[in-house]
């Protein structure tokens, strides 16, 4: 777990607010890389708005710029690290190639079926009692650096549960050995 988790929320606030700053100055010292051919390029402040954000979602602008600048790809992948109430690496190569469980410290990742409908499939994750906080997104990252995030409903007995579809971004990149997931 990152030291974000032992914050309190004016700690947190602190950070938000230097980010802020940051990326303000970012954007003032550095005018002539903020446009690249007439398009406006993603900031800190945007990036950091995503991460944060259950409504803020990925968008082309974001997904295209995301594609085109390792250097920008870095700087989320240290916010995600930073932010993440529970990080999950990559997992040791199974035979199949596929997973369908993701255990660490206080937290357990289930794919299920559903009984009813075989097309859908329950993302199920298990929050011990002592875990700090219900996480409130779900992120991954695939296989060459794409990004997945979905908000997460409220805990219930320290259960949350999303339905999916089998077929989803989401449910596959579950799937796959190679992503790395967090929860925020």
């Amino acid at each position: 777990m990152t030291t974000w988790n032992i914050f309190t929320s004016k700690q947190k606030m602190a950070v938000e607010l230097a980010f802020d700053a940051l990326s303000t100055m970012d954007g003032i010292t550095d005018r002539r890389d903020t446009f690249k051919g007439g398009i406006q390029r993603i900031g800190f402040s945007d990036l950091y708005s995503f991460v944060t954000s259950s409504d803020s979602m990925m968008d082309e602008k974001l997904e295209r710029a995301l594609e085109q600048d390792g250097r920008l790809r870095g700087e989320l992948d240290r916010l995600l690290e930073r932010t993440a109430v529970y990080r999950f690496p990559k997992l040791a190569a199974a035979s199949s190639g596929k997973a369908d469980h993701r255990g660490g410290e206080g937290v357990l990742i289930r794919l299920k079926q559903s009984r009813a409908e075989q097309t859908q499939t329950y993302v199920i994750i298990e929050l011990a009692p002592d875990f700090p906080e219900a996480p409130k997104i779900l992120f991954l990252r695939s296989a060459p650096d794409r990004y997945i995030k979905h908000p997460l409903p409220e805990a219930h007995d320290g259960v949350i549960q999303v339905l999916a579809e089998e077929d989803s971004d989401l449910v596959r990149a579950l799937r796959k050995v190679d992503t790395e997931v967090s929860l925020h």
